[in-house]
């Protein structure tokens, strides 16, 4: 057995020796777990419980890729919850905002209602310049620690990154509350072309972490 340790809530976890090197998402969380061997050849001696093994369908795995050192000055970023979205971010010099009791306002300013810990994912909304003019290009999304990640928001624009654990997932609320926010944010001739956003937006997939095309690996 390879033991292993998610890096978002720290849960210890107990893998099959034939996983060795791959990536499977924590059972309690959801968080994508590399199956590394901590020295080679290394296998307990007694079994562990079944329930322990971490567990995920084959389709299920995430790609790799690492979060950008700087926010795009022209992707427009939400971070949600389990059900809506808390805060936001586009380069329009008002930094980062997040949600108050009467609408969404400057974090900085507000650091007061920043939660410390809880389930949260940054989503990156890509934007592309076209003939036409700014257009909804893809999506991504990344999972960001359980504890102090917000915190980050007062710090500057990109301190965020920082606290960004690996490629997330949308659950359906989730899902819904981002293409609310897209439809409330942007123009319609700026998303109603991206097909694949929209899709990926309006199904019950959790799996991916983004449009199947938007997704790569490094």
């Amino acid at each position: 057995m390879i033991r292993v340790t998610c890096p978002a809530c720290q849960s210890k976890l107990n893998a099959r020796d034939n996983l060795a090197g791959q990536t499977r998402k924590c059972p309690k969380c959801g968080t994508p777990v590399a199956i590394i061997p901590s020295r080679p050849s290394t296998r307990k001696t007694s079994p562990e419980p079944p329930s322990s093994l971490v567990r995920v369908d084959q389709s299920a795995n995430l790609p790799t890729y690492r979060p950008p050192e700087r926010l795009s000055r022209i992707n427009h970023y939400l971070i949600c919850d389990r059900t809506r979205v808390i805060a936001a971010w586009q380069n329009d010099g008002e930094g980062w905002t997040i949600r108050g009791e009467f609408g969404f306002v400057n974090a900085q300013r507000n650091q007061d209602k920043i939660p410390n810990q809880g389930d949260f994912r940054l989503v990156e909304i890509q934007m592309r310049v076209e003939d036409e003019g700014l257009r909804l290009h893809g999506l991504r999304v990344y999972q960001l620690a359980k504890r102090w990640a917000l915190l980050n928001l007062a710090r500057g624009d990109d301190a965020i990154l920082k606290a960004v654990t690996g490629p997330g997932v949308l659950l359906r609320e989730q899902k819904h509350a981002i293409r609310q926010q897209i439809k409330e944010q942007l123009m319609p001739q700026v998303w109603e072309h991206a097909s694949a956003v929209l899709e990926y937006l309006a199904n019950s997939d959790y799996h991916s972490a983004g449009p199947s095309e938007e997704s790569s690996v490094d």
